[in-house]
């Protein structure tokens, strides 16, 4: 592998980024509920979803593709450690490492790493006030280093499988990288070589030869605090990058109505893992209507939790438009101790709603700083898609610690590490 410095023009991909995921209806059928799962291969490419959905598709078709992922930051970038981009042998991409000005650039370079199966490590410095001499347009003042790496369709599963692991997860996770070793000799590390560490077990591909692994592994605590700005630490001569890696949100929208298919879409987009609850029976409109969410029914409100899996990572909206069927999720969910509850409506139906749970039980519900009702930010806007941004932009802010203030007034880094989690295992 050779370390390249890109400079001079910027390159056209060969073909337009594409993100053609075929629909894949799913259907389980139980005593309890129904589910299904639809996916019309319309969503953005910007998330960890689409890229492991397009590893997923180019494994299932015999393709081999380029995974670029960006290991390692100094000064400002656009995306942090972790943004990654598919680049198929066409040229056709899936995903962003930056706003767009690298983009086409890096495909030409993965032209070179299809056609010789080696990877490669691509540094763009932009930190020099005058970056006339790159034509590349950027100006973010920082250095960014791109991991290119070529996958045959059983190592892109296999990428795929780790990356989907990590979002999985109850917990931030690190994934770490091989971006620098001495060469291919058995026994020795290997650049591309993966490791998903902060769980009890350590999931491995490719060659962690001697105590690489082990020495990689003390470094989690590290990485976690380092977030989004990612890690880079030498072992000898073996170069190993550290991402955090954070679980999707788990959001479930209560309810089918006209105004819960943008907040279910907005979701969708974000890489979200989304839950749409109706009460009906299903059929084939919920798929068309919330494309890239499972569809649940639950015939019973107050059995929700029997229904869907919730968890104190769970974020849950409440817009079924029927008061005692809402009462009774908000019941459910209040039980379920989820991270965030809000509640579609007036102020004042939801204090009814409270009122007539705390008669029912003798005593007042739990509801804390997580329930929020009248749901939303206060954004402004009218209509369902301004409705669902304030919710989404309300749930992207409670999930993520923030206030959801203006940048502009904020202080601090726009891009905080996540807290430290206690590991397991051998980490």
């Amino acid at each position: 592998m050779r370390r390249c410095t890109a400079r001079g023009k910027i390159f056209r991909a060969a073909g337009r980024a594409l993100d053609e995921a075929a629909p894949v209806p799913h259907i389980e059928t139980s005593d309890v509920c129904k589910t299904g799962i639809a996916d019309d291969g319309r969503r953005p490419v910007t998330t960890h979803r689409e890229v492991v959905g397009a590893l997923l598709r180019a494994a299932a078709d015999g393709d081999s593709v380029v995974l670029a992922t960006v290991v390692r930051v100094t000064g400002s970038s656009y995306g942090g450690v972790g943004a990654r981009m598919v680049i198929r042998t066409d040229g056709s991409t899936v995903g962003l490492v930056s706003g767009g000005c690298l983009e086409s650039d890096l495909a030409e370079h993965a032209r070179r790493v299809h056609a010789n199966g080696r990877p490669d490590l691509v540094t763009y410095d932009t930190r020099d006030d005058d970056d006339a001499p790159w034509g590349l347009g950027l100006g973010c003042n920082g250095l960014i280093e791109v991991l290119l790496e070529p996958l045959p369709p059983v190592r892109a599963r296999d990428v795929a499988a780790i990356i989907d692991q990590a979002l999985a997860g109850d917990a931030p996770s690190v994934i770490a990288t091989v971006i620098r070793a001495p060469g291919s000799e058995p026994g020795l590390p290997t650049v591309g070589s993966h490791a998903l560490l902060g769980n009890a077990d350590i999931q491995t591909i490719g060659e962690w030869a001697g105590s690489v692994l082990a020495d990689a592994a003390e470094h989690v605590d590290e990485a976690l605090a380092a977030g989004r700005r990612g890690l880079v630490r030498e072992f000898g001569t073996t170069e190993v990058a550290f991402e955090v890696v954070m679980p999707a949100v788990l959001l479930v929208v209560c309810g089918t109505g006209p105004d819960a298919a943008p907040v279910a879409r907005f979701a969708s987009q974000l890489g979200w893992d989304v839950t749409v609850i109706d009460h009906r029976p299903l059929t084939d409109v919920h798929f068309a209507r919330f494309p890239g969410a499972r569809v649940v029914e639950c015939a019973e409100a107050l059995r929700l939790t029997d229904v869907v899996p919730l968890t104190p990572r769970s974020a849950a909206v409440v817009m079924s438009h029927n008061f005692p069927r809402d009462r009774d999720y908000v019941q459910a969910l209040l039980a379920a101790n989820v991270a965030y509850l809000g509640v579609l409506g007036p102020r004042a139906r939801t204090e009814r709603m409270i009122a007539e749970l705390t008669t029912n039980s003798g005593t007042s519900p739990t509801i804390g700083d997580r329930f929020f009702a009248p749901v939303g930010m206060d954004i402004g806007g009218e209509g369902p898609d301004a409705i669902a941004l304030s919710i989404i932009s309300q749930v992207s802010a409670v999930t993520s610690g923030r206030a959801g203030g203006h940048l502009r007034d904020r202080r601090a880094p726009l891009h905080a590490s996540p807290p430290p989690v206690a590991t397991t295992g051998n980490v």
